[in-house]
Order: structure tokens, then sequence, then C-alpha cells
């Protein structure tokens, strides 16, 4: 075996000096090859045990965080849909508030509509009576001056009692004195007359003046009812980033329509008007006018959620798995009603590669809403959907693990986050 191995391993002497004596160390070619294949067995022997530990300590470190990740996510989703139930039954209540508020402004701006005519009325009325009243002052003065004139012909009677007989005399006297009992009897009833119109006078300007403060607390009261209504709907739709103006503008050109037969013109019969009051009513009509345009506005922008029973949020909007997810994904069972969350018109109702069968809606102002993965559609392209009615139902269809509807809102054919417009809304509906 040395020679067959020589030309591999040619023998060493390794010469070990000490001292003054000499000494050498013979290493043959076996002898080297046994110390290099136990040198090799060696070093891989100690690879191959530092790779397992290196692999038992990397899969076991790893494991447990990801089991730690796993479940504070599901806690977090857990949470998340506790919150999402909490927020919808708080909608639902300010919904409700948001209506009653809208009747009790229905109610008052109908009773300030009423009181306003009692007040033309009590106005009319007050004309008549100080009309009557300045005809009785007129009698009054025409009574005076009919005794005044009695008076001068009883003067000039005295005057004549020393050149007319007895059967003269008496008969002049007779025809005075009732001629005096007349202007006397018509004097007393015009004074009666002008001090029952006085009191009329005063008792119609106290109802008046009790009326204009009823108005004043009405519109007071409307005022604040405005204010608490307008309010919150300016939020929320300066939340979405929306302009409200425009938005107003746009409803407002498309809810114009005039017509109807006029009739004669009618002149007012008041005698004084407000300007207090009047501005103050003006500035509320305006502001219920706009009021009711952006109520309109709110009822075609997507601000509703397309859910009404429990469900599971699993997704949000934004990039996974290094792709972009245009919506958000709601899990429930599968039939679970789907809602339209404004009003528009329906532009798709079928099937889509990845989206499965799927309802896309056209609403007002570039908004687009999409439900996809549906087991079942219920509407049809072309047809017109208010806010809250059924579209579908939820399903597993096309890309998907599970039954979820996946709900996009685009403005102007770009995705935005849902989240932005459900969020703004939970304050208000």
């Amino acid at each position: 075996m040395n020679s067959a191995l020589s030309p591999y391993f040619p023998e060493k002497r390794l010469f070990i000096q000490s001292g003054s004596s000499t000494r050498y160390l013979r290493l043959t070619p076996l002898s080297q090859f046994m110390s290099g294949a136990a040198s090799l067995a060696l070093v891989g022997w100690l690879a191959i045990a530092t790779a397992s530990v290196a692999i038992d300590f990397v899969g076991g470190s790893g494991t447990a965080p990801t089991v730690v990740l796993q479940e504070a996510y599901e806690a977090r989703l857990e949470e998340l849909a506790a919150e999402r139930d909490q927020r919808a039954s708080e909608a639902r209540s300010a919904q409700t508030r948001f209506q009653t508020a809208m009747e009790q402004i229905g109610r008052q701006q109908t009773a300030l509509l009423q009181s306003a005519e009692r007040g033309r009325e009590l106005t009319t009325a007050l004309d008549l009576m100080r009309q009557r009243l300045h005809e009785a002052v007129g009698q009054r003065d025409a009574a005076t001056v009919a005794n005044d004139r009695l008076v001068a012909q009883m003067n000039e009677v005295s005057d004549r009692l020393s050149h007319e007989s007895g059967a003269d005399l008496a008969e002049t006297l007779k025809t005075v004195t009732g001629a005096l009992a007349e202007a006397v009897a018509v004097r007393d009833t015009a004074r009666a007359e002008r001090e029952t119109l006085t009191q009329q006078v005063a008792d119609l300007e106290l109802r008046m003046k009790v009326n204009s403060e009823r108005q004043d607390e009405m519109v007071d009261q409307l005022e604040q009812a405005v204010a608490l209504s307008f309010g919150p709907l300016e939020k929320l739709i300066s939340t979405a980033n929306l302009d409200v103006d425009s938005l107003i503008e746009t409803v407002r050109s498309g809810y114009s329509g005039q017509g109807g037969p006029v009739g004669d013109a009618v002149v007012s019969t008041r005698s004084f008007d407000d300007p207090a009051l009047n501005s103050r009513f003006d500035k509320l009509m305006l502001d219920l006018d706009r009021m009711n345009l952006m109520r309109i506005a709110v009822e075609k922008i997507p601000y509703t959620m397309p859910l009404r029973s429990s469900y599971r949020f699993t997704s949000p909007f934004g990039r996974r798995w290094g792709r972009m997810h245009a919506g958000v994904d709601l899990a429930a069972p599968v039939g679970t009603p789907i809602f339209a969350t404004a009003d528009g018109l329906v532009v798709a109702a079928g099937r889509e590669s990845g989206y499965g069968n799927v309802v896309r809606i056209r609403h007002e102002f570039g908004f687009e809403t999409v439900y996809a993965h549906q087991s079942k559609i219920r509407v049809k392209v072309g047809q017109e959907v208010s806010r809250g009615v059924q579209i579908g139902d939820m399903g597993s269809t096309g890309r998907s693990t599970g039954s979820h509807l996946h709900y996009e809102v685009r403005v102007n054919g770009q995705p935005v986050n849902p989240m932005t417009y459900l969020e703004a809304a939970k304050d208000v509906f």
C-alpha cells in the first residue's frame, strides 16, 4: 500500500533537533493517507452536526413568532369586528336622531308658516280696526261741530226771546232741545265706539307682539335644528375630500324645475314689516334649501355599508402579496344580502375574470362602486337603484378563498379606500 500511495503521498521525514542531538520522524504514505482521512471525517462530522443544530434552532425559533403574530392578527380582527358592530349601532342611532330632527324641523317650519299667516291676518284686522277708529273719530268731530252749531242756535234763541211771543218761543225751545238731545246721543255713541275700538286695537297689538315673540322663538329653534343637522352633513362631505359648494351647485342644477299656472298678483295688506325677522327668516329658508341639497347629494355618495348583517373584516385596501388590492373584503355566510350604498345606475351585472359575479353601479359626481364574488345577482344592466336596495347575495365566485364580498369605491375611474367614506358617515347615518 505504501508503494501504491507513494505517487500521491511521498514519504516525508520530520527532523527534530534538541541540544546536540538530532532525531527524525518518518511519515509513510499510508500513515499520511490515514491521517488525512481521519481529519476529513472529523471535519465532515463537525459540519453535519453544526448544520443540524443550526436548522433545529432556526426552525424552532421561527415557528413561535409566526404563531404569536397569527394569534395577534386574529385578536385584532376580532377587535375590529367588535368595533365595527359598535359603529354600526351608533350609526343606526345617529340616523334615527337625524330623521327625528328633520321631522321636528318640518313641524316647526309648518308652525312658523302658520304663525306668519296668522300675523298677516292680525295685521289686516288691525288695519280695519284703525279705519273704524278713524271713522269714529270723524263721527265724534261731526257731533262736536253739530253741538257747537246747536249752542250757537241756543244763543240766537236767547237773543230772540225778548222779541217773540210765548208760542213761538216754546216751539223754538222744543226744536232746539230735540236737536241737542240727538247731538248728545250721537256724541255718546261715538265716544263709546271709540273706547271700544281703542281697546280692540290694544288687544290686537298685544296679540301681534305675542305672535312676533313666538315667531322669534320658532325661528331660533329652527336655526338651532338646522345648525345641528347642517354641521354633520357639511363635515361628512368635507371629510371625504369633496367640495361642498360644487356638490350643491351640481344638485341644484338637476333639481331646478319650475312650472304650473300663474295666478293674479296679490298685494299684501300688511301696513308694516319686521326687517330683522324677515332677514332671519330669509336666511333660514336659504339654509334649509342648502341643507336639503346637501341631503340629496349625500344620498348619491356611497356613505353606507353594503352589508346590514354581521360580517368579518378580512382584508384592507392597499398592497397585498405584492399586488394592489383595490377594495376591502367583508366575510359572511353564503347568501348574505348585499345592498347598494348610494343611488345610481347599474352599468355591469355579470361574470368578470377574477371578480366572479360582479355588479358595478355608477353614481353622481364621478363615483362608482363594485360588488364582487356574488353567488346571485338581483339587478340588471340599465336599472336605476336607490340606496339600501338589495343588489345580490354574497358568495365565493371568481378568484376567492371563501364566502365574502369584495367592495370597491372608484372616483373618476381610480380606486380609493372605501373606509374613508364608511368611517366619515359613522356619526351621521
